[in-house]
């Protein structure tokens, strides 16, 4: 998913440095700079990540947080400090990592992976069938099938929603890092996939079908899916 990242901190070095460790992951994020917690207190909450020094001139980055949830965000906290004795009070804003100044990369990328793996097993996206609107969970989603104007959603349930939105809409809502469009009109889940035949076929044994790839479709799938499971192997 395309993922909005604040960054808050007086320190402009360790912004820029946070944003090079973003930006070797990806060019996708979109990142949102703060210098204190007045300025990030006056911007829209609708960020993901939100990474926040604890001591900062003026409100510190503790009572930014309370602020913060007392507002109903509940986006992902990690707090950039160097004392411990924080700890306490970050259980109550429900801060989800710590990480020392200087950051270091090793630490930065698994605090990062993690909340990247809590977020794709908490996002829902919301889906409007004809009679009925439902919430679901991107990892409850198994594959994506467009027919006319429409498109239908399979879950691992075994419901298939049936939707009044074309696939492109759809395409937008569950992003692509968790999935890939296999042809014009089927989408897949990296989750639920078991094999792929050498005829390009793509085998998903909840459902026990074989959605059809075309053969550059499918060496460009496994290449995503390589890559995916290198990314995610400390958490699938």
């Amino acid at each position: 998913m395309k993922y909005k990242i604040a960054i808050c901190d007086d320190e402009n070095i360790i912004i820029d440095d946070i944003v090079s460790k973003l930006r070797n992951r990806s060019n996708e994020y979109e990142i949102v700079r703060c210098n204190s917690g007045n300025e990030l207190l006056k911007i829209s909450a609708d960020y993901n990540i939100l990474f926040l020094d604890i001591e900062m001139p003026g409100i510190s980055g503790m009572e930014t947080a309370f602020q913060l949830r007392e507002k109903k965000y509940d986006g992902i906290i990690i707090f950039l400090t160097s004392h411990i004795e924080f700890m306490p009070d970050a259980f109550k804003v429900k801060a989800f990592r710590f990480l020392n100044k200087p950051i270091d990369i090793e630490k930065f990328n698994e605090a990062f992976s993690a909340a990247e793996n809590e977020i794709i097993n908490t996002e829902h996206i919301l889906i409007k069938e004809r009679d009925k609107s439902v919430y679901i969970k991107l990892t409850d989603i198994v594959y994506l099938e467009a027919y006319g104007d429409g498109t239908y959603i399979y879950d691992k349930n075994k419901h298939a929603y049936d939707t009044d939105k074309p696939m492109k809409y759809w395409k937008e809502q569950i992003g692509s890092e968790h999935f890939f469009q296999i042809n014009k009109s089927t989408i897949v889940s990296f989750l639920y996939f078991s094999s792929i035949s050498t005829d390009g076929s793509i085998y998903v044994p909840l459902y026990d079908i074989s959605l059809s790839s075309s053969r550059r479709n499918c060496a460009a799938f496994k290449e995503a899916f390589f890559k995916y499971a290198k990314k995610y192997a400390k958490t699938m």
